[in-house]
């Protein structure tokens, strides 16, 4: 088994465990496909029938709003990036995702999929896990731009990804908090000069 293919086993099994039979199945339908730094994985108006799995890289999501282009979300290493509504509605994406980074993934498409949850258990129970953390995650999304201040969710971009405040620029994670950057160089010199005063 190559690297690949075992951390694509090792992340799903973090939801559910594999046989020898359900990771054979699975193998044939599984496609390695590379997006240099700049290039898109996905775009609006088209619709997509894989789901990506990130062996290597980084990716935003964003949507184009009156020209501008709005965060929401990043995807590292071990990430699923995907235009999940068009993958499960056949429908054009309204989403775009963009490399960051050179980045390497491993691809399944809907119809190989489908075929796993039907002919195996685990795969099916790795189906309903994995659509249930994406709703969670969507909806902690959508509280937090409702209920958090923006110095909030800056705070709260660790728990996205460790090094998420190293890897991506800062007017990249203004636009996903919800604010231009020059809020956010406040929000940062504020949090500077608190830990400070507090002699920290």
């Amino acid at each position: 088994m190559t690297a690949g293919y075992q951390l694509l086993r090792e992340a799903v099994e973090s939801l559910t465990p594999l046989t020898e039979s359900d990771w054979q199945m699975a193998q044939p339908g599984l496609r390695f496909t590379a997006v240099r730094k700049g290039e898109c994985f996905i775009e609006a108006g088209k619709t997509y029938d894989y789901i990506g799995f990130m062996l290597t890289g980084l990716m935003r999501a964003f949507y184009l709003v009156d020209g501008e282009e709005v965060n929401c979300g990043f995807f590292f290493e071990g990430h699923w990036p995907k235009a999940y509504h068009s993958f499960l509605t056949r429908t054009a994406s309204r989403l775009w995702i963009r490399a960051l980074e050179d980045t390497n993934l491993l691809l399944i498409s809907y119809d190989h999929l489908q075929r796993l949850f039907k002919e195996s258990k685990n795969w099916e129970r790795f189906g309903r896990i994995a659509s249930e953390n994406a709703f969670i995650v969507a909806q902690v999304r959508a509280e937090s731009l409702l209920l958090d201040t923006p110095e909030n969710r800056y705070l709260q971009l660790p728990t996205l990804h460790p090094d998420i405040m190293a890897r991506v620029p800062l007017y990249h994670l203004a636009s996903y908090i919800g604010v231009k950057q020059p809020s956010l160089s406040r929000i940062r010199k504020r949090l500077v000069e608190s830990s400070h005063s507090k002699g920290l």
